[in-house]
C-alpha cells in the first residue's frame, strides 16, 4: 500500500511546477498577442466594423470568450503535458506574415483577415509547443468564426431556398408562378432575395454547434458529421421559414412583424432539437483514476521568449515590408 501511495502523490506534487510554467507561458503570450494586435490593428477593426454592423456576423463579438471556455473546459488533457517552444510555430507565423502582405498588396482583406487571425494559433504553436496545440486544435478551430466571411455561398443558399418554397408550395397544391427568383401567390409578389439564403441563421447556428460538439464528443469523425448534419437541418429548416411565410400569409394568419416573430419560433426550435438529438450519441468520458504522469520537461522561458520574438520580429517585418513597398509606389 506505501508503494502505490508514492505512485499517486509522486506525480501530483509536479502539480505546482507545472501551473508555474503555463503562468510564465500565458504570461508570454499575452505580451506577444498585443503586439500582434498593435501590428495588425487596422485588419481587427476592419473585422470588428462588420459584426457591429451586420446581423449576419454578429456573432464574432462573442468568438473569443467561447474560445477561452472551450479551451479551460479542455485543461483535463493538459495535465500531463508541459509547454515546450516549437521552431514549426516560429515558421508557421512566417508563414501568416507573408500571406497577410500578400492580401495587402493583392487587396484581399478576406487574407489579411485571416492572416491575422491564424497568428494565434501560430503563436501559441510557438510558446506552447505541439502536444499542447494538437491537444487544443477544437477548441482554437472555434477562431473561424471570427472572420467574416461567407456571402460568396449567398447564391447558393438563395437557389436551395426557392427550391425548398417551390416544392413546399407543391405539396401544398397552392398554385404559384415563378420567374427568375420571383415567387407570385395570389395577388402577393414575393422575391426570393440574398438574405432569404439563411446565412445570418446557418452561420451563429454552425458556431453554437461546434461549441456543442467540441464540449460533448471526443472522435473527430462523429464532431464533423453532426456538423453536417446541423447544416443541412439549418438549410432545411430556413426554407420551412420562407414557406412558412408565404403561406402564413397568402391564409392570412402571419402578416408584417409576424414574419420575424415566425422566423425566431423556427430557428429557435431546430438548435434545441439538434442538440436534444445529438446529445443521443454522447460519448462517455474516460475513466479518470488520479494519477498522472510525470511531466518530462519543464519550460525554458527564454527559448519561449526569443522564439516568440522571433515570431513577432517576422510578422513585423511584414508589416514593415508592404509599408516600404506602398511608399515607394
Amino acid at each position: 500500500m506505501k508503494t502505490a501511495d508514492r505512485i499517486l502523490t509522486g506525480p501530483a506534487s509536479t502539480a505546482p511546477t507545472l501551473w508555474s510554467d503555463f503562468q510564465k507561458a500565458g504570461m508570454i503570450l499575452c505580451a506577444a498577442s498585443l503586439c500582434v494586435a498593435t501590428l495588425f490593428w487596422p485588419t481587427i477593426q476592419s473585422m470588428v466594423d462588420v459584426w457591429g454592423s451586420s446581423r449576419t456576423f454578429a456573432h464574432g463579438f462573442l468568438v473569443l470568450p467561447v474560445v477561452g471556455y472551450l479551451v479551460w473546459s479542455f485543461r483535463r488533457p493538459l495535465d500531463s503535458l508541459s509547454p515546450v517552444p516549437n521552431a514549426w510555430g516560429v515558421a508557421a507565423l512566417l508563414g501568416t506574415g507573408c500571406a497577410w502582405a500578400v492580401g495587402q498588396v493583392a487587396d484581399l482583406l478576406w487574407l489579411q483577415q485571416a492572416a491575422v487571425v491564424a497568428s494565434l494559433p501560430g503563436l501559441i504553436w510557438t510558446i506552447y509547443g505541439t502536444q499542447i496545440v494538437r491537444t487544443l486544435s477544437w477548441p482554437l478551430g472555434f477562431l473561424l468564426f471570427l472572420l467574416p466571411v461567407g456571402t460568396s455561398l449567398e447564391p447558393w443558399l438563395q437557389d436551395i431556398t426557392a427550391w425548398l418554397i417551390l416544392r413546399g408550395l407543391d405539396l401544398s397544391g397552392i398554385t404559384y408562378a415563378y420567374r427568375g427568383y420571383d415567387i407570385m401567390v395570389g395577388p402577393a409578389v414575393w422575391e426570393v432575395a440574398p438574405d432569404c439564403g439563411g446565412l445570418r441563421y446557418l452561420l451563429p447556428g454552425l458556431s453554437l454547434a461546434y461549441a456543442f460538439v467540441a464540449l460533448t464528443y471526443r472522435q473527430p469523425t462523429r464532431r464533423i458529421l453532426f456538423l453536417i448534419l446541423c447544416a443541412v437541418v439549418l438549410m432545411i429548416a430556413n426554407g420551412i421559414r420562407a414557406y412558412g411565410v408565404i403561406v402564413g400569409n397568402h391564409l392570412g394568419i402571419a402578416v408584417d412583424a409576424d414574419h420575424r416573430l415566425f422566423s425566431y419560433t423556427i430557428y429557435g426550435l431546430t438548435m434545441p432539437c439538434l442538440f436534444w438529438l445529438g446529445l443521443k450519441w454522447k460519448q462517455r468520458p474516460t475513466a479518470d483514476t488520479g494519477m498522472r504522469p510525470g511531466v518530462a520537461e519543464r519550460l525554458d522561458a527564454r527559448k519561449a521568449m526569443f522564439a516568440s520574438l522571433i515570431g513577432v520580429g517576422g510578422l513585423f517585418l511584414a508589416r514593415l515590408s508592404v509599408w516600404f513597398l506602398s511608399a515607394s509606389f
